[in-house]
């Protein structure tokens, strides 16, 4: 009885195509490829980062919501008056660049001093229900 194996050539044919994919793909996971579009990618953890960031700046803008419902439609003179609406110290931290989110009193808007996508300018695009318009 003969006992099959690999060849040679066939072993490193796998090589080879493990190779490509991994070239592909591993940019990717580490943020130095480019999307689709050509922009660059981020990596896993800076991208977590973003949408937690995003989650906080969406938070916030309802609570200026209720803020205006129960104040005869003026905004917080700062974020800080939010906290009886769930607003917390971490809330009010860039988790990417642990600088504080800026907030225009006279407009209401909350914005992050790091680039996020879905921006218009500086400020964040988010729907109008959860800007309280």
């Amino acid at each position: 009885m003969r006992r099959r194996a690999f060849s040679l050539v066939e072993i490193l044919v796998v090589i080879v195509i493990i190779g490509i994919l991994a070239a592909i793909v591993i940019p990717r996971l580490t943020g130095g490829g480019k999307d689709a579009s050509g922009k660059p990618t981020l990596a896993p953890k800076q991208r977590a980062q973003q949408v937690g960031t995003i989650s906080y700046v969406s938070q916030i803008q309802q609570a200026i919501t209720m803020y205006k419902m129960d104040n005869e439609e003026r905004l917080p003179a700062n974020l800080q008056e939010l906290k009886r609406y769930g607003v917390t110290d971490e809330m009010l931290i860039d988790s990417v660049s642990k600088q504080p989110l800026q907030y225009n009193p006279q407009t209401g808007e909350v914005t992050s001093p790091t680039a996020l996508p879905g921006r218009v300018g500086n400020a964040l695009n988010l729907p109008n229900s959860v800007q309280g318009q």
